[in-house]
């Protein structure tokens, strides 16, 4: 059989042997390698499978995101769309308001004059034939006019707060100061007031609103005394940094003002309501005013771009700061 192998083959047997040995070792490494490559690519494909699922999850959610990031971005431009309307409403509405209250105060002062002059024609002409108690009457009428003079002059002065003018200058508030004391010398002197400044700095705003506010606050500190004591003011001022305010003057930069006062103090109660119109914490025969001072200090610094704000002890005093741009 090994000679019959060996003719046709051409080869001895173990030669023959030999290379059907070396040709199975040939076939299994190569089976071998065909099959690691198999693994490899099986192990790839379930490699892109999984990010490919991925990548479908995360095309899901950007889509979900962007759907939500569109329906916000609709919502954000209706509420934008609505909160302009309603500005543009209530400033219509504020313009409105202060015109009736402007025209309303005019109207008023053309009566209160003609009863002013008749209560003088009265005293003048009439005084020897008038008893007691109709002098007294004229003195009522008297001076119920010079309050309604006052109230009528504090709701002009109210409404023109926000009318069409100058956007403002850089003001010496140390000078609105020292000319406000001068204007108030009687009363200070009457009172035997102590009043002390330090060093004030620059602020800006409209020179006759930065004025009134100063007024108002100065006069209240003086009139709001404890009887029998005189009135001690300390008048000071500091700039300060707040990146939140982008308005009038630096950006940044805002003046705050401090008037601080010994008088009668403010109830806490009382201390978020006396900013509102008409807000009278005293009676007329204790204390003179109309209730429109701090409504008009008010107006004026939110105008100003600025703030006001008060803390108060009852029985110790009084600290208002107001803000305005620097």
């Amino acid at each position: 059989m090994n000679q019959h192998w060996e003719r046709k083959a051409g080869l001895p047997v173990e030669e023959s042997n030999e290379a059907v040995r070396i040709q199975l070792a040939q076939l299994e490494d190569t089976h071998r390698r065909v099959k690691q490559d198999l693994l490899r690519q099986q192990e790839v494909a379930s490699q892109l499978a999984q990010s490919v699922r991925e990548l479908e999850i995360r095309n899901l959610e950007l889509s979900a995101g962007r759907d939500q990031a569109l329906a916000e971005l609709e919502e954000w431009n209706l509420t934008e769309s609505v909160l302009r309307q309603k500005t543009e409403e209530l400033a219509r509405s504020n313009q409105d308001l202060e015109q009736f209250a402007s025209l309303a105060a005019h109207d008023l002062q053309e009566p209160l004059h003609s009863i002013q002059v008749f209560v003088d024609v009265l005293r003048v002409k009439h005084s020897l034939s008038l008893n007691e108690q109709a002098q007294g009457y004229l003195d009522r009428v008297t001076k119920a006019a010079s309050r309604m003079q006052q109230l009528i002059e504090g709701l002009l002065l109210y409404s023109r707060i926000n009318a069409p003018g100058s956007k403002g200058e850089s003001l010496s508030l140390g000078q609105i100061v020292k000319e406000i004391l001068s204007d108030l010398g009687a009363q200070i002197d009457e009172l035997e007031a102590e009043i002390h400044v330090g060093d004030l700095p620059m602020v800006h705003g409209e020179a006759v609103h930065v004025r009134q506010l100063l007024q108002n606050l100065i006069g209240n500190a003086l009139k709001f005394h404890k009887p029998g004591v005189a009135p001690v003011l300390h008048i000071s001022g500091m700039m300060i940094q707040d990146r939140r305010h982008t308005g009038p003057g630096k950006p940044g930069s805002l003046c705050q003002i401090e008037i601080q006062d010994q008088g009668i103090g403010i109830p806490a109660e009382y201390l978020d309501k006396i900013f509102g119109m008409f807000k009278r914490l005293h009676r007329k025969d204790e204390y003179e005013g109309t209730g429109i001072g701090l409504a008009v200090c008010k107006r004026i610094a939110d105008q100003c771009g600025g703030a006001i704000s008060v803390r108060s002890t009852p029985g110790a005093g009084s600290t208002f700061t107001v803000t305005l741009p620097g």
